[in-house]
Parts: C-alpha cells; sequence; structure tokens
C-alpha cells in the first residue's frame, strides 16, 4: 500500500468547524473530463477565494494537519499559483502536494518551479493507454501526448523525495485499457499508482454510462493486479473509493477512505458488523440510486 501519513480528517473543537487538507484553488480547467466530479453543481456552489483568503486557509489547514493538497478543477492555471505554494512552503509542511490533469508539466521549466517551490508530491490524473480514449474522455484532443510527457518530466526531473502519484479514474470507458494503462505508466518510472471508482458526484457522472457497477469493477482490478508481473513490479497500488465490502476479502487492505466528508453518504444494512465501519463513512446515495446493494458483501 501507498505510504500516507497517520493525520485523519477530523472535526476541529471550536463549533464543529471542519477542517480539511485538501484546498481547493482552481476554478478553470484545460481538460473538460466526461466523468469530472467538479464540474456543475459542485462548482457552482463553490466560493471562489482571492490569494488573501487562501493564504489563510493555508495557515487554518498547518494548524491542523502536516501536510496540505493543493486541487480543484486545475490549480496549475491559477495565475498566482506559485504564490501559494511558496507561502506553503514557509509553513514546514511535511508534504506540499498538488493534483493536476498534468499538462502543463509538459513543460520543463514548469516543473522545475513548482519542484522548487517546496511540492514534493504530485498527483497526476491519467485516463488510458489508449489515446484515443484518453482525448475522448477529456474531450481534449492533445491532452494525452501533454499528459504523458507531463508524467515523463517528472520522473526524468524529479527530486529526492518526491512522491509521483498517477491516479487513474475507472469507468464504463476505459476500465479494459486497465492492463496496458498501468504497463505504459509503469514504463514510464512510475512507483505509485492509486487506480480510482469514479464515484456519481456531479450531473454529468450521475449515470451507468459512466459510472461502473463497484463489486464487478473491483473483480476486474483485482484479476489484474494479481498479475505475476505487478506482484514483482515494486509498484505500490492503492484503490480509492473503493468501498471495503465491494472487494474480495484478499484485497481489502488496499482500501483507502476518502479524507474529505460527503454529506451524501449513508449507512447500509452491512455496516453495523462491517470492521471498516470507523474508517468508511458508507455508501453515496447516488450510487444506491444506480445499483442498489447489489454485490456488496462483508
Amino acid at each position: 500500500m501507498v505510504k500516507r501519513s497517520n493525520n485523519r480528517t477530523r472535526w476541529v473543537d471550536q463549533g464543529h468547524d471542519y477542517v480539511s487538507p485538501y484546498i481547493y484553488i482552481g476554478y478553470d480547467c484545460n481538460n473538460n473530463c466526461s466523468f469530472c466530479s467538479e464540474s456543475d453543481e459542485y462548482l457552482e456552489n463553490l466560493p471562489k477565494k482571492d490569494l488573501k483568503q487562501l493564504k489563510a486557509e493555508i495557515k487554518r489547514i498547518r494548524e491542523n494537519y502536516d501536510f496540505i493538497s493543493f486541487m480543484g478543477r486545475e490549480p496549475t492555471l491559477r495565475p498566482d499559483f506559485f504564490d501559494l505554494l511558496a507561502f506553503a512552503k514557509t509553513l514546514d509542511f511535511r508534504q506540499i502536494s498538488v493534483a493536476t490533469n498534468g499538462r502543463l508539466l509538459a513543460y520543463p521549466e514548469f516543473v522545475k518551479k513548482m519542484l522548487a517551490s517546496g511540492v514534493n508530491q504530485v498527483g497526476i490524473s491519467f485516463n488510458s493507454s489508449d489515446e484515443k480514449i484518453h482525448d475522448s474522455m477529456t474531450a481534449c484532443p492533445g491532452s494525452f501526448k501533454q499528459t504523458i510527457q507531463g508524467i515523463k518530466n517528472l520522473t526524468t526531473l524529479k527530486k529526492p523525495g518526491l512522491s509521483i502519484l498517477v491516479n487513474v479514474p475507472l469507468t464504463q470507458k476505459n476500465y479494459e485499457t486497465l492492463e496496458p494503462t498501468l504497463d505504459l505508466l509503469i514504463r514510464s518510472g512510475v512507483k505509485e499508482i492509486n487506480i480510482l471508482w469514479v464515484a456519481p458526484l456531479s450531473r454529468r457522472s450521475r449515470t451507468k454510462d459512466i459510472v461502473c457497477h463497484m463489486p464487478t469493477l473491483s473483480r476486474h482490478v483485482a484479476k489484474t493486479l494479481k498479475k505475476e508481473k505487478y506482484q514483482k513490479s515494486g509498484v505500490k497500488f492503492l484503490l480509492v473509493e473503493f468501498l471495503p465490502c465491494s472487494l474480495p476479502k484478499d484485497f481489502r487492505d488496499f482500501f483507502f477512505p476518502c479524507l474529505e466528508k460527503n454529506s451524501n453518504k449513508t449507512r447500509i444494512d452491512l455496516c453495523p458488523e462491517c470492521p471498516y465501519k470507523f474508517s468508511c463513512d458508507g455508501v453515496l446515495r447516488d450510487y444506491l440510486e444506480l445499483y442498489g446493494q447489489e454485490g456488496l458483501k462483508l
């Protein structure tokens, strides 16, 4: 499993004010992903914050965590992106992370400046080794070439201690290319790969055309990862957003609980007896509307 901090999301005592290590700074994107969870109603309700407001939020995060992750639709597009990184660096975070589609990382000077600003973890979203599938999912021709070049730049220019995570979001459109996608990433020098179940978190993704039946997808992922080449690869794999009750028992240690709270999650019949009930917040109601509890089991 990918190493992670023991710090966990929690409620701050003063007025139960929720503090997350994830800070949303990107309101625009140079992709238009069909499965985006940060589109439509989510983004419509997200207040846009200026540099002063975000610096105050960064300070508040530091009071509760020793790590921070800059997120959003595409955080690297902000004009003050490097100012925010430089400010975080002054607060002595153990880890400064950026979640990105990786397209701007195709430019080596951008990568060098970002790493010099204190970033020591980069998470890149990559859809498929099949260029047509990748670009159809982003709705941006040429995005595949830029993202894979960004990954290669990071693995070439990386500094000691840099964690390079590649997030592979699985939908109905790309799950069958999982194996060649993993092979391409490993050949490119990636050592940490997160495999994500894409959740129905937005109007555009709240459909069976996008969201996979979780237990069925879990079996496919487990069958793939059991192959000898991955067992011997030295790559760290993590399964993100997959419920423990959807996974084969020998893969439940790969479960990674989301640190972001979601009020749309609910408990189901299995939850009271589940050994993961204290780290898992339950099932999204929108998923239950699509597939119900079929296939979920202890």
